[in-house]
């Protein structure tokens, strides 16, 4: 897009709010007078007004998408353009009949002729004490939430869609999110956009008050990098989750404002509901250590309760790469230090608890490990271990290692097997070690990198670190 577009439309439209000479869209004329024959409940073809709009004001699109230079008399020709529409559309009286189509054409025109709303966007406090928020909730109620053409399949999808995320199933939003392309016309959009501008709580109110995940995923498109902070302002989850697509907007363009703050309070509001797992199952099952996300979840959590806590220990896959468990140690480091050791000790047994049942995949299909395990839990499940007796800790430690120590007396089924139970061990007793640790005052979270006893045991029991590979990979 040419850099000086948007510049070019601020200053325009500021121009436009001066009185000066007008000039009626030769197109808008023509819609106008159909308009007084249309019937009430009749449909205005906003697509063939915007083709024809794009038709008589050729050059504008040239000047944005094209860096063609606009001729004074062409500048000259938007800039009364724009003066009569903002002028009929503060006139336009909406107890007439017809007239909220009327000021759905005038809406469009106006949006037609911006540049990504820059223009509204300076000249929005001119329409503050008009009928014109008024009139765009009167005019958005009446507008169809599913774009005209889907197909009997995507319906259906849809309504699908619908269900899962009201079960709490905010992944399959997640990727909805990406494979929704649907298109939706300029009148709303417009409509939108002004609203936000004038009575932001009004839309607010839209938005809580429309159960259509097509609207929420308009809305947020249409305010872009304003969507995440303004998701403050409404109840709705689904709203708040998809305006998260719109965060590296938020931060290019407002890089004052704190997006771990922002995340902070959504996540708050998010507590409260009950999509508290499913936003934790979307957004943190991998968890990135440093990120605005970890930092803000990390604040969260100390001003929540147990029951939050428990759904994220549940919310964490535990197969994961070294960086979760980076992520994680920090997260709950944060919680440590924040709320104390006392208070934290609820955290360390639901680790703990969830850890030891599923004891590396015992009871999945087909379990194979090739060398002791990273878990996602490594911190917390450690901190349990530093907890205990040391008389206890060190009667677990004596038991694993001996256990390793005699694993071939065992009776397996098969090689794979009898290494697996050995790396099961052997990854229980890396906790156990790093728990003494901590309790002796190491101040390093996580246990040491997983590696071989010895050049034998790598040989012997087929030693294979997939995870130092996968974290080389990533890095």
């Amino acid at each position: 897009m040419n850099p000086d577009a948007p510049s070019l439309a601020r200053s325009t439209f500021l121009q436009a709010v001066q009185p000066g000479p007008t000039r009626e869209p030769a197109v808008v004329a023509a819609v106008l007078v159909k308009l007084e024959t249309l019937a009430d409940d009749g449909q205005l073809d906003v697509e063939e007004l915007e083709n024809a709009l794009d038709a008589e004001f050729p050059w504008l699109n040239q000047f944005i998408f094209q860096s063609r230079q606009l001729q004074p008399e062409e500048l000259e020709t938007w800039l009364q353009t724009i003066r009569w529409l903002m002028e009929s559309l503060l006139a336009a009286d909406m107890s007439a009949n017809g007239n909220a189509k009327r000021v759905q054409v005038l809406l469009t025109a106006l949006g037609i002729l911006d540049i990504g709303y820059e223009g509204l966007s300076a000249v929005s406090d001119r329409f503050t004490g008009s009928h014109v928020p008024t009139s765009i909730v009167a005019i958005l109620q009446t507008f169809s939430l599913v774009p005209e053409g889907l197909n009997t399949r995507t319906k259906e999808w849809l309504q699908e869609l619908s269900c899962e995320v009201k079960a709490g199933n905010l992944k399959m939003l997640q990727h909805a999110q990406h494979a929704l392309q649907l298109q939706f016309h300029s009148d709303i959009c417009t409509c939108i956009f002004l609203l936000w501008k004038l009575e932001p709580t009004e839309l607010a109110s839209l938005i809580n008050s429309h159960d259509c995940i097509l609207w929420d995923m308009l809305l947020c498109r249409v305010l872009d990098a304003n969507a995440p902070l303004f998701a403050l302002q409404v109840e709705k989850v689904p709203f708040k989750f998809i305006s998260l697509l719109w965060l590296e907007h938020m931060k290019q363009i407002y890089p004052e404002i704190d997006v771990s703050s922002v995340l902070e309070q959504l996540l708050l509001q998010v507590a409260r509901t009950p999509h508290w797992k499913g936003w934790l199952e979307a957004n943190y099952a991998y968890p990135t250590a440093g990120s605005e996300h970890s930092r803000a979840l990390a604040e969260a959590l100390t001003q929540l309760e147990e029951p939050h806590w428990k759904e994220f220990i549940s919310a964490l896959p535990l197969s994961t790469l070294g960086d979760s468990a980076k992520a994680v140690s920090d997260i709950l480091t944060h919680v440590a230090r924040k709320l104390g050791s006392a208070k934290v000790q609820p955290i360390w047994l639901m680790a703990f608890e969830r850890w030891n049942v599923w004891d590396y995949g015992r009871f999945e299909m087909h379990p194979f490990l090739s060398s002791p395990q990273i878990c996602t839990l490594d911190f917390p499940v450690a901190m349990y271990y530093s907890n205990m007796l040391p008389a206890e800790r060190n009667a677990l430690e004596r038991e694993l290692q001996n256990a390793i120590y005699h694993i071939e007396q065992r009776w397996f089924s098969s090689e794979s097997e009898l290494c697996t139970e050995r790396n099961r061990l052997a990854s229980r007793l890396r906790l156990v070690r790093h728990g003494s640790a901590l309790a002796a005052g190491d101040t390093c979270a996580l246990p040491a990198p997983v590696q071989a006893d010895n050049e034998y045991a790598a040989v012997r029991y087929r030693y294979h670190d997939v995870n130092s590979l996968l974290d080389n990979l990533q890095r």
